[in-house]
């Protein structure tokens, strides 16, 4: 066997093999233009047409042969969709969940900061207009240096 043989083969193959996931309106048209394609041959050519070959694999044989094609079942397509939007739909939904969670529990510990902050100026005995002061950075600065030393 040569090599055009080789592929011509294997790409049969992988062709047989993939019609098997074709929807059933691409196999029935696929099915319609073959007969129009026989039907244009001469008798003799006809002849020579293998009855597989004619016919095709997978689907459009089973058609032909239940006597024209005929939509295939699509009973358990219809539950692989549901398991697939849920496996998609879940997820998402899960971390929409803990991504809003996360940023309610980051906007709670900011308030609770603030409020922290809002508490100790409000008790501090400093006036509260040293705080605007620029000096009043500088002796913070001071006073936390002589505290680590």
């Amino acid at each position: 066997m040569n090599n055009e043989q080789l592929i011509a083969r294997l790409a049969r193959d992988a062709l047989d093999e993939s019609v098997e996931h074709l929807p059933w309106r691409v196999t029935h048209r696929l099915a319609t233009a073959r007969e129009a394609a026989l039907a244009r041959l001469p008798a003799e050519a006809r002849a020579a047409v293998p009855a597989a070959a004619a016919l095709g694999h997978g689907q459009v044989v089973v058609a032909a042969a239940a006597g024209g094609p005929q939509p295939p079942s699509h009973r358990g397509k219809r539950r692989h969709f549901g398991l697939g939007l849920a496996a998609i739909v879940v997820p998402v939904l899960v971390v929409a969940g803990v991504l809003y969670a996360i940023s309610e529990w980051d906007s709670r510990l900011r308030a609770d900061d603030i409020a922290d902050v809002d508490a100790a100026v409000l008790v501090d005995e400093v006036p509260i207009s040293a705080y605007a002061d620029r000096g009043f950075g500088v002796f913070l600065r001071n006073v936390t240096r002589g505290e680590r030393e």
